[in-house]
């Protein structure tokens, strides 16, 4: 063999090696962007999106064991209560048989401890112990390594993941109810290991979600409301993401916000629909429900009226009892927040009890007693269902609330307004609401509406503000508000809360009534006012108050100039001889 064969052998032999170790490298890199890809989507609930991130990394690097991790998490929906538990030890055996195993391939303590906790959270015990043991193993990590954002961000969701949490009759996941979280040491503890985040990495994806998870509620709202905007603006193409700000939204009541959040969540998920080639089915309909309550809210009917439109084909199409309950609470909402009792007083079927309970008010409305007490009796059926679940307790609510539009319908008012009275009180026993009402028309609302119209409006008031203190700055609350001082001879707080609403309705429709009542109030002069304020009113009186101004005006001219003049200088006797020749 000759030298010069030798040395290209050598030469390729090096050339190998170098591309080897550099191809080696860039999937190593690859790997790791994987990697971080995942956590975000991890943090924005994007489960199959981190699925299929995690994988791509583990194909990519089989050594790197956060890729397996990553994975076996996309397997616990935390605050969702979903969760796989087969399938996160499938994840995790992915990097070795047994705890041991994995953690002799972690290249740091800190993957040691990530695959710790991964281990608790599918280990031995039920839902609640591995939940609370996953805690604990995150919190021993949150020790070590308290200024990683990502490792303060997983403790704090895991917190909020020992909360109870139920499900509240919905088969949608995201319609938890967490009954014990609100004013807890847990929400505070949550509040500042986010909080510490947020001041060195204002704009963490998994900080600013779990912010407004933490304080979904009307009372700690306020404290999220800086990370809602913050996410709102920076949100990628991410359903749920998008979705999250409008729960702090609408605890405040800012309609705008609350709506603008849905509209770009239920479009995100669609696009999300078709770049996947997914049936539509799939598209965010929680986020156009919440978007339809939003629309009405601001008094724009039309375009809530076309959420329904967007759903209904799909229902008709696809037949899944998720959606058609979706549907049935968009249809219920529809009718009981634009008084629309035409459309559901002849319907006798239902896709879930919000519908049934829209559908007995509005028999009640409009004179059939019998389909309402048909109604009435099936709601009360379903408040003793336990398939119900947690919504037991506001189906209850809306029984009566049937019950009673039947006897106010009946002439029997004092019957009505004692049955609310009752109803109210167990409402306000209800945890804050997660979100839009539950019920569907608040009971306090319903009772001030029957006080003004039975000539009892100095009463409605406070009726009126308990709603609105769990459900704030809800437009029919502050309409009734509105009409109660008015009808109980208080000028200044009907002009203030009809003010108010007009605030909420700046975009509403044309013909919209609200908008007209509001407009014919504040126009009006207030009779009782003091008699110069009428002046104001008319071309006349203010012809009169121009020429008294004129007049005041001149006058003051006059004077100044007077006293400007400067005084006249003595005359001598020469002088004074002179001006009297």
């Amino acid at each position: 063999m000759s030298d010069a064969t030798i040395w290209i052998g050598r030469a390729a032999a090096v050339a190998c090696l170098i591309v080897g170790s550099t191809s080696s490298a860039v999937a190593q890199a690859d790997a790791r962007s994987s990697i971080a890809r995942g956590i975000e989507a991890l943090h924005y609930f994007e489960y199959e999106e981190a699925n299929e991130a995690f994988r791509e990394a583990h194909r990519l690097d089989a050594s790197l064991v956060t890729a397996c991790w990553g994975e076996a998490l996309t397997y616990h929906q935390t605050l969702w209560r979903k969760e796989d538990v087969q399938a996160g030890r499938t994840a995790l055996a992915l990097c070795g048989p047994t705890s041991a195993a994995r953690a002799a391939k972690a290249a740091t303590p800190k993957e040691r401890m990530l695959l710790a906790a991964a281990d608790a959270l599918f280990g031995a015990g039920d839902a609640a112990a591995r939940r609370r043991n996953y805690a604990d193993a995150m919190a021993r990590l949150y020790a070590q390594e308290p200024d990683d954002p990502d490792v303060a961000s997983f403790y704090a969701l895991a917190l909020l993941g020992t909360m109870a949490r139920g499900l509240i009759g919905s088969q949608d996941p995201h319609e938890g109810h967490n009954r014990e979280l609100a004013g807890s040491a847990t929400q505070a503890r949550v509040n500042e290991i986010l909080q510490k985040v947020l001041r060195v990495h204002p704009a963490h994806p998994g900080a600013l979600h779990y912010m407004l998870h933490d304080n979904d509620d009307p009372e700690h709202a306020p404290i999220a409301l800086p990370a809602a905007q913050a996410l709102a603006r920076l949100a990628p193409d991410s359903s749920h993401a998008r979705h999250m700000p409008s729960h702090i939204f609408v605890q405040l009541g800012a309609w705008q916000d609350a709506e603008a959040s849905d509209a770009a969540a239920f479009a995100a998920s669609d696009a999300w629909v078709k770049r996947k080639g997914l049936p539509a089915t799939l598209r965010s309909y929680h986020a156009l429900a919440w978007r339809e309550y939003e629309l009405l809210q601001l008094g724009r009917y039309r375009e809530a009226r076309a959420t329904l439109d967007e759903i209904e084909p799909v229902v008709e199409e696809s037949g899944q009892l998720t959606l058609l309950s979706d549907l049935s609470t968009m249809r219920a909402r529809y009718v009981v927040e634009t008084a629309s009792w035409h459309l559901l007083a002849r319907q006798s079927t239902f896709g879930n009890a919000d519908e049934l309970f829209a559908i007995g008010m509005s028999a009640a409305r409009t004179g059939n007693s019998d389909a309402a007490e048909r109604a009435r009796g099936a709601l009360k059926d379903h408040a003793r269902d336990e398939r119900e679940g947690d919504l037991r307790p506001a189906i209850a609510i809306m029984e009566r609330e049937v019950a009673a539009n039947i006897a106010f319908a009946a002439g029997r008012r004092d019957e009505a307004l004692a049955i609310l009275r009752v109803a109210a009180q167990d409402e306000a026993a209800l945890p804050a609401p997660l979100g839009l009402p539950e019920p569907i028309k608040p009971a306090p609302e319903l009772l001030g509406e029957l006080l003004v119209d039975t000539g009892r409006a100095g009463e409605a008031d406070a009726f009126f503000e308990a709603a609105l203190r769990r459900n704030p700055k809800r437009s029919l609350s502050i309409a009734g508000r509105a009409r109660a001082a008015a009808a109980s001879g208080r000028a200044p707080g009907a002009r203030a809360h009809y003010s108010e609403l007009l605030a909420n309705l700046a975009g509403a429709d044309e013909d919209s009534a609200l908008v007209r009542e509001a407009r014919a109030v504040l126009e009006q002069v207030d009779t009782r006012a003091p008699w110069w304020v009428g002046l104001f009113a008319s071309t006349g009186g203010l012809m009169i108050v121009g020429a008294v101004v004129v007049a005041i005006v001149a006058g003051a001219i006059v004077v100044r100039r007077g006293r400007k003049r400067p005084p006249p200088k003595k005359m001598g006797p020469r002088e004074r001889a002179h001006r009297r020749n």
